[in-house]
């Protein structure tokens, strides 16, 4: 069971999802993240509809490489993914962890164990509307957002040896009426998906790459 009263008045609103008719999609915590992650988003910041946190007394450049660890589905009774199939469910964390690996691995060594310098990546998807693919192709309808998809999640990243809190975003985002994403029925979900582990590498862009000697981080 969520529980709201983890995170502050102040972050919830900032957690509504807007365009179309988007303003009544809020996302809550979920149980996934500690409470502690929840504690320090009450001071977090609002990107791109995401209350994000970053550990100022922690310097990313020290680390090397990430572990990602599978991407959970928490999906509550009343959301689209309740009817979908395991295959389905397997599908969307299967693609979401594998944007954030390609997002990551760009620059970065990929790990599959903790260790020094290694920083690790929890992420689950805590909500996901079906896109209504009837209503996204007349152009009316789409536009004013009736049929569009959507998706919420929560994300933390750590050090992999001592559990420290580094990174830490939560929020939700509704597709685009444009595009031809809103012809897939979870197209705008993974559209989501793609912007947030964008967004995800873009915060931890400053980690040293591989190889590059320490007097030159």
């Amino acid at each position: 069971m969520r529980s709201s009263a983890i995170v502050s008045s102040l972050v919830l609103p900032a957690l509504i999802l807007f365009g179309g008719c988007a303003a009544d999609y809020r996302v809550a915590p979920s149980g996934f993240l500690a409470e502690e992650t929840y504690a320090t988003l009450d001071d977090g910041e609002l990107q791109d509809q995401l209350v994000t946190w970053s550990n100022e007394a922690v310097d990313v450049a020290d680390y090397r490489a990430f572990l990602v660890d599978p991407v959970e589905l928490r999906i509550d009774d009343d959301a689209d993914a309740r009817d979908m199939s395991d295959e389905r469910k397997t599908e969307l964390a299967e693609y979401f962890h594998g944007q954030v690996v390609d997002f990551l691995g760009a620059d970065h060594a990929i790990v599959e164990m903790s260790g020094p310098e290694v920083l690790r990546v929890r992420i689950a998807v805590t909500d996901v509307r079906k896109a209504v693919v009837a209503l996204n192709i007349h152009p009316a309808t789409s536009i004013a957002g009736f049929g569009l998809g959507a998706a919420a999640m929560e994300a933390e990243v750590t050090d992999s040896m001592t559990g420290e809190i580094v990174f830490a975003m939560m929020g939700g985002r509704r597709g685009s009426p444009f595009g031809l994403e809103k012809l897939d029925p979870w197209g705008h979900a993974k559209e989501a998906m793609d912007l947030w582990a964008k967004h995800l590498a873009e915060n931890l862009a400053t980690i040293t790459p591989p190889g590059v000697p320490d007097e030159n981080r």
